[in-house]
């Protein structure tokens, strides 16, 4: 051995080298750590992960028990059974259980889910997330201690969970967030008095597929932000009526066959609007909107002809539909004030054959002479025709454009690159634009 590294390694009173001594310091430290900080950590991770710690060192041996979180997945942990959060809660002794999270299979009993919920409900529940994977057309029944519970803020419900509001006591003056995935009602009246109910509401999102309701009523005076997909195949029989006076963001992806009534939305701002052609929906927007985006077929195309979004700054567009160029037109024309739009294509209509034919306006729009200051294209095909004429109408017409951005994909250099040149030869309306091109 080299005696330098003998030295470095020369031994102390204990027998154990300086260098080892050194380490074993570092590798505790976060032991030393207050035991606030030290639950904050452990509420990260999954509770299996968290009570796994009590073999670390008798520092830590019943710490896991005043986690004020229970993070629970039989899909992680398949060698457990539901069993072991029967014996979390029994062990549990912190006087406050904030947040509950509950990933369970068709072995875990509905009654112990219902015993769950209740003791989260008496020791403060602030969250809860109730994701079921049960047998097909099996559903359990949401627990009734849940609707009395006045300290929930964040509730979560996802797959085969039925809900059954009952006809009073039902109070979530605390609840802001709540998000209803693939949720069963019973029937249309559970689904008003639930958003009865939540009387603070902010945030709302709501995926459905095949349920038996048949007019999706959201009435909700504090809603803020509101986000549907209905994936049904749609039959022209389901409805949404939407009465939020406070709603400032809206999303909604369904089925063209859908009846959408927005009734009182003045504080509307933002709207993401997918494959919903009604008028009912696109007239509301007109008064309020600032930023829109719309991927819609071209069936209900007339509706927007006496539609002016006079408050409309920023406009995004899907070039995956038929006929999108005429649609675009039509809001360039009666979208005054626009100072920014985008282009892009979605996956869905990526491989999308038809084509659509752009006819050049007789007059060009205002928006473009006077305030269009940003133009972004992602995934630009310029070996589509009437993409090329887009692209190159809006560049040597917009005066004032700053910024011109185009994105392509799945070519290769050499076909960017004529994409590029044809553009580039074009005069630009505005000579102080800057042009990328990737």
């Amino acid at each position: 051995m080299h005696p330098s590294t003998s030295r470095y390694r020369s031994r102390n009173g204990d027998g154990t080298s300086k260098k080892k001594r050194r380490v074993d310091v570092k590798m505790d430290m976060i032991s030393e750590l207050p035991n606030a900080l030290l639950l904050q950590i452990l509420s990260l991770i999954p509770t299996t992960d968290v009570v796994s710690t009590c073999v670390l060192s008798k520092r830590w041996r019943s710490l896991w028990r005043d986690v004020s979180k229970l993070d629970y997945s039989h899909l992680n942990d398949r060698k457990l059974s539901h069993k072991f959060v029967n014996r979390f809660l029994i062990l549990h002794k912190s006087h406050r259980l904030e947040s509950m999270r509950l990933i369970v299979g068709s072995d875990c009993e509905t009654a112990d889910i219902g015993i769950w919920i209740g003791y989260a409900v008496e020791h403060g529940l602030r969250e809860l997330e109730l994701d079921l994977y049960l047998e097909k057309d099996q559903h359990i029944r949401l627990s009734s201690s849940i609707y009395t519970c006045k300290t929930l803020e964040v509730l979560k419900l996802k797959n085969c969970v039925r809900v059954d509001v009952p006809d009073s006591q039902v109070c979530f003056k605390s609840l802001k967030i709540l998000n209803l995935q693939l949720v069963h009602f019973e029937d249309e009246d559970s689904v008003r008095r639930l958003f009865a109910s939540c009387t603070n509401l902010e945030e709302l999102v709501v995926t459905r597929y095949m349920d038996n309701v048949i007019n999706f009523t959201i009435e909700a005076p504090s809603l803020k932000r509101l986000s549907i997909h209905d994936r049904s195949d749609g039959d022209g029989q389901r409805g949404y009526v939407i009465n939020t006076p406070s709603l400032k963001y809206l999303s909604i992806k369904g089925h063209q066959d859908f009846e959408v009534s927005l009734e009182n939305t003045p504080e509307l701002r933002e709207a993401k609007i997918i494959d919903i052609d009604t008028e009912k929906i696109l007239l509301p927007l007109a008064s309020s909107v600032t930023r829109l985006s719309l991927s819609l077929s071209p069936l209900e195309i007339r509706y927007a002809y006496s539609i002016v979004f006079h408050k409309l700054v920023n406009l995004e567009l899907s070039t995956s539909k038929t006929e999108w160029c005429n649609l675009l037109v039509v809001l360039l024309l009666n979208s005054p004030n626009l100072q920014v739009l985008k282009l892009m294509r979605d996956e869905s209509g990526l491989d999308n054959k038809e084509r659509s034919q752009f006819y050049e306006p007789i007059n060009v729009p205002p928006c473009l002479l006077f305030y269009l200051q940003r133009f972004e294209w992602k995934k630009y095909n310029g070996r589509r025709e009437e993409e090329k004429k887009v692209a190159m109408y809006i560049l040597s017409n917009a005066k004032h454009l700053k910024v011109a951005n185009f994105t392509t994909k799945n070519f290769n250099s050499d076909v960017k690159f004529e994409m590029l040149k044809e553009l580039a030869r074009e005069p630009k309306a505005s000579p102080s634009c800057q042009f990328f091109f990737e």
